[in-house]
Parts: structure tokens; C-alpha cells; sequence
């Protein structure tokens, strides 16, 4: 609101004479005003909260304190009470008188709290015993109440600590830029994080969120880095650390110039650090911080005020008996002997959720002398601290792992960095290597232990999921745990090369080290010294074209089973292996090579996996052949590679082949480089290959053994930038180009399809006997004689389908093709459709189709529909694109776009109060020129989730709101619209945003839209302002933001506001 107000006020108060110009301001800014006083006041509480706590401390220690201490409690008591009389979120824009007098009051309420925040700093306390005479009696204590904030998380007692930092990220105190949520190792402090995160995000409070782990590392050319991938994907140019601060210095001003408003994540703060090395310092207008921490001192040297830190305390004992068996799946009176003994087992955890959610998981479903075993080992040893207790819980689930597979693959998930994206074909291949699979035959029985061993890891809560596909994750005390106390293996995870951390390197050298990872951001030249005879496997990363190797890098550690190097410049030394004849896996990825010649590694006579993911190599020479042991081949993100001839030939063991070309670079196949595949694909169980300008040549091909592939026939394949490998097949071309290649022998195993097929009518035009029971996403695009998609059979075969798309089939009619004696049609998993440039479609079809997870939905291009959803008492519906035929129950997000004959989204009459289209939380419309209906006349039933309504380039819509509360009781005061944000563009017949008929008495309040946040308006040549309908009282109480060119009618506003001043 105080944005609405302040555009079409401020040039003409500036004007104005002096005087005025405070008064205007308590209208102008009423809204702002509420809110930061809000906000204050939570803090305050807290300050108030911490006072009163040291002072009953005081009492009955008896000592010394202060005499201000009593008067400002009293001072913040009455302060919540004034507080309490202005309503919550401020006043609505059409009731003038009112919106001033609260924003005068909450601007005096802001001035009062600046007072006592003032004379807090007179208030000591100290260790000074009082004489006995002055003992204050306790019942003179004043009671004081704060403000309660709703649950946030799924422990009642962090509610307050959620709400208090929430309120701080949302605060515009320039005293809270920087926060820190502060507590003990694994007691829930990442996780507090990440839904802080997840609210801000929802509630787009901050225009960027960028978020970066710290750990023990605060090498600054390290967060520089991340910070710089996470605001543009690739790193700084720069390699000198103040030019490349200096860069992050001049993109965080651009964007604060710009307005936008950016909160940076730093979690796993471990040591203070200089902010200008990271350009955040000074802190510039629309940025906030905040950390996670161990410890609240480090917070403070970074310059977190004490009122700015939020501590995580442990769970009670309701909470920890709570996630405790809701983990092992006993219920209250299932078995008493069993609880006593689970209640034993969480007292000895003290509250700490990692140690409670571990031990939990791993006596899930056991027997009761496992759990009696268990509460044995923590009561035998004298555990008095909580970090031995959870490192004895940890010990104790590695040890409950029945398969040394998962020992194996849970050490080493512990060498990778803290809070470390995990792939999980990473643990694969470095763990062939390491030979953890001997009891398999082949890489696909290898692949499925290893699925195995982490699906065991992440149910015992040793490992967890990631965010991205593809990955897992690891809790830093667990990492701690393997990389300090199990001895089976010793691990060196060096991930900041500073003095100490090589010192503690270089120190062991000839000793016990068996793997090493170790991080090279910004470091020189590689150790000298690196002596390490046992060593089986080392990982580098992040190393620069500056970083030297000694010459004989690979002499003194000729034991070498794993080698891996990421993000590194790679010389022709780091290629020469002749000291390393055990090498079993090596793998490079995002590597750039001084020398492109890599004919070096066909000595490895033992290698068996070999990778060069995104190195973007040129050339496979023919010593690759040589690799006879070779059974995994990756050359992902190749540039026109050339393959000399014979090496296909000669890779007698190659199992699996990864060829896919980096951005329209295919690979230069020759005739021979053909003939050597078709041999070598009897023998392949994975193959990743285009056929882009060769559709012929995959029929000579064998293909029925593949279990893993990623095939495109006709077109360049689609690049996947997750780490989770789909079964994909792509093909362009004729019907009987695809039958003829056999592909479709694939389909049962396709997880994955695109097809762009000529002369095909419908699917089972080019499917056989086989059904797509593993499709989880279908893509169909301009197949010109498609005229309906699915036959009833195929369509309740795709159990597993999550994503459909149909692009520019220009006959296709329906979905489903027509068939009047079947039920319902079902597709159980389906979340997002897009259908596009369908000019002939009429339906989905005859039957009934239910669409029960159903979340997004595009329509693009589709004349026949006029109108998106039916209404009550339609008989005929069929130009209704979700018809009654079609069930959605949880649709959250809407897009409509170039539909030339749309005249509604719902018809203006009466909608069917059953119909599941109110869980809706976006809808977007664009260019729909004949649409005149949004909403119908009630939309009340539509706004309970709706949070982002856009429409633009609609030259038809006269008002967006046009509300008949004849039609229904009520004006929304029950109504829980959740409406935030509206946005409109070049709409040419906009006069109104809402229009009201039913409503005759003026004092009656419309709150229906009381929780919009923000209104953009932009070239609505005939919309004049938001201050209509002028006879309602319409709440617009938590309006903010309110931008439009065209202010022609703001005089009359004016006038208003000079009028009230006088009057006042």
C-alpha cells in the first residue's frame, strides 16, 4: 500500500509545504509503519524475555542488578498492550481516516521502542552479592506476555525460536541484516535453515536466495567460487582474490542498484572470515545474512548482534520419545516392554535428533534383545557427554550393517567434503575400483549391490537424500565420525589446503593413508613430499592452470587403484601412470587438458572404468584399444570426436558405453567405427549415443540386452543435466524408419520418450505386444497425421507416467480415442501436461479420466476450447478443456496462452462448489484476446490458495473481479484467500480491477482481498486507478507494493488527504 500511496503522492508532496509533508507520511507509509513495528516488537519480546530471565537469575542468586530493570519491564509491558490496538497488518487503502491514525500511532510506538532499546544499555548485571536486607521479594516481579507465532516446524518448542528468526529475515531493520541460527552439532540447525529457505522462497520475499556450505573451509578463493556458481553457474574469470571480490563487489551492486532484495546462506560457519574477501561488505540496502553456526562468538566476530542470534536448543522428553518411536513404528501400548526399553534408549540420547532418528532406524523392525543389546552398550560405557553418546549411536549402527557392501560404500561417502553432493555413480565407480563388487559377474549386477548398499545407508539415516537427482547426502558429526574414529580405513579429506591442514598432511607421510581427497582452490604447487605407499584412491579437485605437479607425482604411490580429478588442468604428467599398474578406474570430469593427447593411458593394462565426463575430447586413439580389461567407457560431452579405427574393436570386456556429444557437436562416425559398434553391441548392457545424420545404422545393431541407454535416432541428444540416468530414447523421422530400427523393442524399458514420428496416426502405430509400464515422461511433438493419442488399453497401461507433453499436432482431436463402453480412465502418477498447438482438438475424450496428481497444467494454442473449466448446470461442455469429465483434484498451477477463441477461464455463472480447482496456486494468462471472464461471479471458493495471478496481452478484459454478492452470503470475512501478488500487462479494455454489485451498505468491509501484497499494472491504457469501487470499504490491508503508468486520477486523492490533515 505505502508504495501505491508514495507513487502518485510523493511528486506532488514534494511540492507541498514542509509542514504537511510528516502528516502525509503517516498515510504513506501506514502499512510499512505496522509491519516494522511488528517486527519490533518480536524482537523486543526477545530482549525482553532474555531480561527477565538473568533477572530471576539474579534474585535467587542474590545478586546485584540494576534499578532500570523493573521500570523497563514494566515500560515493555505496556508497550505489547498499545501493540495489541492497532490491527495486525495495518488498515486498508480505501479507509483514508483510519489508515492514517495508524499510521501515525505505529510510527509513535516505533519511536518509543528506538527509546528502549536506548536505555536496555543501562541495564547491567553482575556477580555482586546484594546485602540480605535487599533480597527483592519474587512477587513483585511484573508479569509480561509475548506475542505466540504459529508452528513452523514439527517441534513445538523451536516454534518461537522459527518465528523470531522468520521475522527477522522479513524485518527491514537495518539492525538485523545479519542473522545466525546457533546450536550443537545435529541438533537440527540445517534444517531450520533449509525451511526458513524453503518459506522465503514461497513467499518471495527476496528476489535471490543464494546458498553456500562453509564447513571448516574458509579458503576465500573457495567461496568466492561457490558463491559466483550459484549466482551465474560458472566461476570468476579473475584469479587474484581481490579482483575476484572486487567482481562479487560489482554484481551484488548492480543488484541492489536494481532493487532487488538477496538473502545469502552461509551454513556450517566454523571460523570467522573477511566479508570484503566475498564482496559483501559493507552489507548493501536489499541484502540480509544469514549463518548456521556451532558456536554464537564466531557469529559475533562476523558482526551478529546478540539480539540477531537464535539458539536450537535439544528436543524434550515428549518430543524425543515422540521421533523416536514414531522412526521404530511403535505406537503407545503395542508393547510396554519394548517402550520402557525405547524410553531407556532416548533418555541416554539427551535430545539430540540425530542420535534419536539414528539408533531409531536402526532398531526399526528388530527384535527386543537388539534393543535391549543396544540400551546395554550406551549404559555399560561411562558416557557423560553428548558427542560420545552420538559417536557411540554411530558406531553402533555401522556396526548393525549386515552387508560389507554398505560399510564399504558408508566410508566412503565419509571422504567427501562437508555437505557434499554425493553421485551416487561416483560411489559405483570408484568402489569398482576399489573392488567392493567381486562377487558380481557384471556391471549390472554391480549396479544393483550398489543401489542396494545405499538404499540400506539411507535407511539406516547414515547417509540422507539430496535435493539434487542422482545424489546423496552425508550429516557432517557423521562424516566426523568415520573420518576420526573408524580405524578399518584411514581417510584424509582435505578440502582447505591452509598451513595447518597440509602440515597435519604431509606430517604422516610414509604412514597409514589409503585415500585422500584433496581440494586445490587456489593452491600453487602440489606437495613435494606426498609419500604415500598404500594409498588406493585419490580425488582432486578445483585445481588451476597455476598448480604444478612434481614430476614423479605417481612414484610413491604405486598402489593406486582409484584416481579422480575434477575441475582440474590436467598436463601431460598427470596422464603418465607407468609407476601405476594396479589402476583399475580413472575418471576426469569438467577437466581441460594442456595436451589433447591422451594416447598415454593405453599402459593401463588393468584399468577397467575410464571417464571423461564434460573434458570435451576430440580424439579416442586407437591405444585405447589396448585397454583389454575396459568395461566401462565414458566419453560424455565429447566435441566432434573422431575414433580412430579398431578401437571399438579390441575393447573385447567394454560392458558399458557413454557417447553423448557436448551442444551440437555429434560425433564424426566412420563406416568401420559403424561396423565395430554393431560387434561390440551384442556384448553392451548401457549405450548413450545419437544417430543424428546415421538413422540406419542402429538396425544392424544389437539392443534387446540393454538395461541402462540414452538413444536419440534423427536429432541431437537431449543434454540431462541432472545425475539421475533416465532410459531415454529420442527419435525424428518416418513411422517405418522407426520399426525398421527395432527401437521400439526398447519402449518397456523406456523411462523416457520423444518422438516426433511422420505417418503416425496414434501410438500403437509403432508400439508391438509391449506396454510402457516403466514410461515416466512423454514428449510428442509435430507428428502431422496424429489424430488421437492413446487407445484405452495403452493408456491404463502408463502406471508410471509423471509428464506429458503434445507439440504442434495439427489433426489430432482427443487425447483418448473414443470408446463409450469403458470406466474411468486413471492416470495414478501424472503431474504436469502441456498441451500446444493443437488447432483440431476437441477433448480428452468420451470417457471419464481422473488426473488425481495433477499439479500443472499449459494450455497453448488450442481454438475450439471456449472456456478452460465447465460450468454448474452445463449439459454440454465439450468446448470446455477440463470438462466433467476430467478429474483434478490437486491442480496448483494454471498457464493459458494464445487461445484465440477463449471467452472465459470459468464462466460467470455459478461454479460447481465440488469441482477440484480451488487448491489452484498460480494461474498465468496470456494472449487471449476474445477472453472477457477470469473468474466467475463468486470467485471466493477459487482464492483459498490462490497466491499469483498474471495476465497479460488480453484485449478483451474489462475487470478482473466482477463479484456478485447477491449470489452468495457473506463478503469474505470467513474467507481465507491467500491471494499475494497480481500483475498486468497491456490489458486494452482494463477499467477495473473489481467490480461490485450486491453490497449496500458502504460500512460493511470487503476482506476478501484484505492479503494481496503487491499490484503491477503496465500499459492498461484505460484502467485509471485502484481506488475503485469509491462507495465500498475494501481492505487492501497488507498491500506494499501498488506500480502503474498511468496516474491521471490521483488529484482527487490528494484533495482527500488535504482535507483529512485540516480536519485533524
Amino acid at each position: 500500500m505505502d508504495a501505491i500511496v508514495s507513487s502518485i503522492v510523493t511528486p506532488v508532496v514534494q511540492s507541498l509545504m514542509i509542514p504537511l509533508k510528516k502528516h502525509f507520511g503517516f498515510l504513506i507509509s501506514s502499512t510499512k509503519n505496522v509491519m516494522d513495528m511488528e517486527e519490533k516488537m518480536v524482537q523486543l519480546n526477545l530482549t525482553e524475555k532474555d531480561i527477565q530471565d538473568k533477572w530471576d537469575e539474579a534474585i535467587e542468586r542474590n545478586h546485584e542488578m540494576s534499578h532500570h530493570v523493573s521500570p523497563w519491564l514494566e515500560k515493555v509491558k505496556e508497550m505489547n498492550e498499545k501493540a495489541q490496538t492497532i490491527p495486525k497488518g495495518g488498515v486498508g487503502c480505501f479507509n483514508v481516516a483510519k489508515r492514517y491514525k495508524v499510521g501515525k500511532k505505529s510510527f509513535n510506538i516505533l519511536e518509543e521502542i528506538e527509546a528502549l532499546e536506548t536505555w536496555k544499555s543501562k541495564i547491567v548485571f553482575t556477580n555482586a552479592q546484594r546485602p540480605l536486607a535487599k533480597v527483592v521479594s519474587t512477587s513483585t516481579r511484573p508479569s509480561t506476555s509475548t506475542p505466540g507465532g504459529s508452528t513452523q516446524n514439527n517441534f513445538k518448542s523451536r516454534d518461537s525460536v522459527y518465528n523470531a528468526a522468520l521475522a527477522a529475515l522479513r524485518s527491514n531493520n537495518e539492525s538485523e541484516k545479519m542473522i545466525a541460527i546457533c546450536g550443537m552439532g545435529g541438533v537440527g540447525k540445517t534444517t531450520m535453515m533449509e525451511q526458513l529457505k524453503k518459506d522465503v522462497e514461497a513467499s518471495k520475499h527476496f528476489d535471490r536466495v543464494v546458498k553456500v556450505v562453509l564447513g571448516e573451509n574458509t579458503n576465500p578463493i573457495v567461496l568466492q567460487q561457490d558463491i559466483a556458481i550459484y549466482l551465474d553457474g560458472k566461476d570468476l574469470i579473475e584469479k587474484d582474490k581481490d579482483a575476484r571480490a572486487d567482481r562479487l563487489c560489482k554484481k551484488f551492486e548492480d543488484m541492489s542498484k536494481q532493487g532487488k532484495k538477496t538473502l545469502i546462506i552461509m551454513d556450517d560457519l566454523w571460523k570467522a572470515f573477511d566479508l570484503k574477501d566475498v564482496g559483501l561488505s559493507p552489507l548493501l540496502n536489499g541484502f540480509k545474512l544469514l549463518f548456521t553456526s556451532r558456536d554464537e562468538r564466531i557469529c559475533a566476530f562476523m558482526g551478529v548482534k546478540v539480539d540477531s542470534v537464535f539458539k536450537v536448543g535439544l528436543l524434550n522428553d515428549i518430543e524425543a520419545k515422540s521421533l523416536f518411536f514414531s522412526n521404530v513404528e511403535l505406537s503407545d501400548g503395542d508393547d510396554p516392554t519394548l517402550q520402557k526399553i525405547g524410553e531407556n534408549i532416548v533418555k541416554k540420547c539427551h535430545g539430540l535428533p540425530i542420535a534419536i532418528l539414528t539408533i531409531a532406524k536402526s532398531l526399526a523392525g528388530n527384535i527386543m534383545e537388539a534393543w535391549e543389546k543396544a540400551l546395554r552398550r550406551l549404559e555399560q560405557d561411562d558416557l557423560k557427554d553428548i558427542e560420545s553418546i552420538t559417536y557411540k549411536i554411530f558406531e553402533m549402527s555401522y556396526e548393525n550393517l549386515k552387508e560389507d557392501g554398505d560399510k564399504a560404500i558408508f566410508l566412503l561417502s565419509g571422504l567427501f567434503p562437508d555437505d557434499f553432493d554425493i553421485r551416487t555413480e561416483d560411489l559405483f565407480r570408484y568402489g569398482l575400483g576399489l573392488g567392493f563388487f567381486k562377487d558380481t559377474k557384471t556391471l549390472v549386477t554391480a549396479r544393483s549391490e550398489m543401489k542396494i548398499c545405499v538404499n540400506n545407508l539411507i535407511c539406516a539415516n547414515l547417509l540422507t537424500t539430496s535435493d539434487h537427482k542422482g545424489c546423496v547426502k552425508m550429516h557432517d558429526l557423521v562424516r566426523a565420525f568415520i573420518l576420526d574414529k573408524i580405524s578399518e580405513v584411514k581417510q584424509a579429506s582435505i578440502c582447505n589446503h591452509d598451513n595447518k591442514s597440509m602440515h597435519h598432511l604431509t606430517k604422516y607421510v610414509n604412514k597409514s593413508y589409503e585415500r585422500i581427497l584433496l581440494k586445490c582452490t587456489g593452491m600453487e604447487a602440489f606437495p613435494v613430499d606426498f609419500n604415500y605407499p598404500n594409498l588406493s584412491l585419490l580425488l582432486l579437485m578445483n585445481g588451476n592452470n597455476l598448480l604444478k605437479f612434481p614430476d614423479d607425482i605417481y612414484k610413491r604411490i604405486e598402489k593406486l587403484q582409484v584416481v579422480s580429478y575434477e575441475n582440474m588442468h590436467i598436463p601431460s604428467l598427470l596422464l603418465t601412470f607407468e609407476h601405476s599398474t594396479k589402476l583399475r578406474t580413472l575418471c576426469l570430469r569438467s577437466c581441460q587438458f594442456i595436451n589433447d593427447d591422451i594416447s598415454l593411458l593405453g599402459s593401463l593394462s588393468n584399468l577397467e572404468t575410464l571417464s571423461f565426463v564434460e573434458c570435451k575430447i576430440r580424439r579416442l586413439p586407437s591405444e585405447i584399444g589396448k585397454l583389454e580389461k575396459l568395461k566401462l567407457l565414458d566419453l560424455t560431452g565429447c566435441v566432434y570426436l573422431r575414433i580412430d579405427d579398431g578401437v571399438f574393436h579390441n575393447l573385447s570386456s567394454l560392458e558399458e558405453l557413454y557417447m553423448s556429444a557436448y551442444k551440437d557437436s555429434p560425433i564424426r562416425f566412420t563406416e568401420a567405427n559403424f561396423d565395430e559398434l554393431q560387434i561390440l553391441s551384442d556384448r553392451l548392457f548401457a549405450l548413450e549415443l545419437e544417430f543424428f545424420e546415421s538413422k540406419d545404422k542402429l538396425k544392424n545393431m544389437s539392443i534387446k540386452k540393454l538395461k541402462r541407454f540414452r538413444i536419440s535416432i534423427g536429432c541431437a541428444l537431449k543434454d540431462d543435466k541432472t545425475n539421475l540416468f533416465r532410459n531415454t530414447i529420442q527419435f525424428v523421422g518416418d513411422c517405418n524408419e522407426l520399426l525398421e530400427c527395432k527401437i521400439n523393442e526398447l519402449f518397456n524399458k523406456t523411462e523416457e520418450l520423444h518422438l516426433q514420428v511422420n505417418e503416425m496416426n496414434h501410438l500403437e502405430d509403432v508400439i508391438t505386444h509391449h506396454s510402457f509400464s516403466n514410461l515416466t515422461a512423454l514428449y510428442v511433438s509435430e507428428c502431422a497425421h496424429l489424430t488421437w493419442l492413446f487407445t484405452v488399453d495403452v493408456a491404463r497401461g502408463l502406471k508410471k507416467l509423471e509428464r506429458l507433453s503434445i507439440f504442434k499436432c495439427p489433426v489430432m482431436r482427443t487425447l483418448i480415442a473414443e470408446n463409450n463402453d469403458v470406466g474411468a480412465i486413471t492416470f495414478n502418477k501424472l503431474k504436469s501436461m502441456f498441451l500446444t498447438g493443437l488447432p483440431e482438438m476437441v477433448s480428452f475424450g468420451d470417457t471419464i479420466i481422473e488426473l488425481p496428481e495433477m499439479v500443472e497444467l499449459y494450455l497453448c494454442s488450442l481454438p475450439k476450447f471456449t472456456s478452460i473449466f465447465p460450468q454448474c448446470h452445463d449439459t454440454y461442455d465439450m468446448q470446455s478443456v477440463v470438462n466433467k469429465k476430467v478429474v483434478t483434484p490437486k491442480l496448483e498451477k494454471l498457464t493459458v496462452a494464445w487461445m484465440a477463441n477463449l471467452k472465459d477461464i470459468w464462466s460467470y455463472g455459478h461454479i460447481d462448489t465440488n469441482n477440484a480447482t480451488s487448491k489452484l496456486r498460480e494461474i498465468s494468462v496470456y494472449e487471449c484476446n476474445k477472453l472477457v471472464n477470469l473468474f466467475p461471479c463468486n470467485p471466493l471458493p477459487l482464492l483459498n490458495e490462490l497466491q499469483d495471478l498474471k495476465v497479460s496481452l488480453c484485449n478483451s478484459i474489462e475487470v478482473l473481479f466482477n463479484m456478485d454478492f447477491g449470489s452468495f452470503c457473506g463478503t469474505g470475512e470467513s474467507n481465507s484467500s491467500k491471494l499475494r501478488s497480481i500483475k498486468l500487462y497491456s490489458l486494452g479494455k482494463l477499467e477495473e480491477l473489481w467490480r461490485m454489485k450486491g453490497v449496500n451498505n458502504s460500512n460493511i468491509p470487503i476482506t476478501c482481498f484484505k492479503g494481496v501484497e503487491s499490484i503491477e499494472i503496465t500499459q492498461c491504457k484505460m484502467f485509471m486507478n485502484i481506488f475503485t469501487p469509491t462507495t465500498t470499504n475494501f481492505d487492501l490491508g497488507a498491500l506494499t507494493k501498488y506500480t502503474t503508468d498511468y496516474t491521471a486520477s490521483f488529484l482527487a486523492l490528494i484533495e482527500i488527504l488535504v482535507i483529512h490533515e485540516n480536519s485533524d
